[in-house]
């Protein structure tokens, strides 16, 4: 308790229960839910600490197996038919029709 406050602790337990005994007469006319859901919240957010919690620790992810590297050999092997009339329909030495 701060100490310039004019509440001295001993009085409040005894306020307390005063300001909840208020509180309780107005939510007797809302109904016993919405009075258990109200005293729930207050009990939730006094209880909460003010700092945000510590960051969890989370489970570091399984190596993955990544496959052997892929060797890429060029050589003057003529290219395959269709990879030469792909850059023939290119050159327009074919003409391509959509059918």
């Amino acid at each position: 308790m701060p100490v310039e406050s004019w509440i001295a602790p001993d009085d409040a337990p005894a306020m307390a229960a005063a300001a909840s005994e208020m509180i309780d007469a107005v939510l007797a006319n809302r109904g016993a839910l919405t009075q258990a859901v109200f005293w729930s919240t207050i009990r939730k957010a006094y209880n909460t600490p003010y700092n945000p919690p510590p960051p969890r620790k989370r489970p570091q992810p399984a190596p993955v197996a990544l496959p052997d590297a892929v060797a890429v050999v060029v050589d003057d092997t003529p290219p395959l038919p269709i990879a030469a009339m792909a850059m023939a329909v290119q050159a327009g030495q074919i003409e391509s029709h959509a059918g």
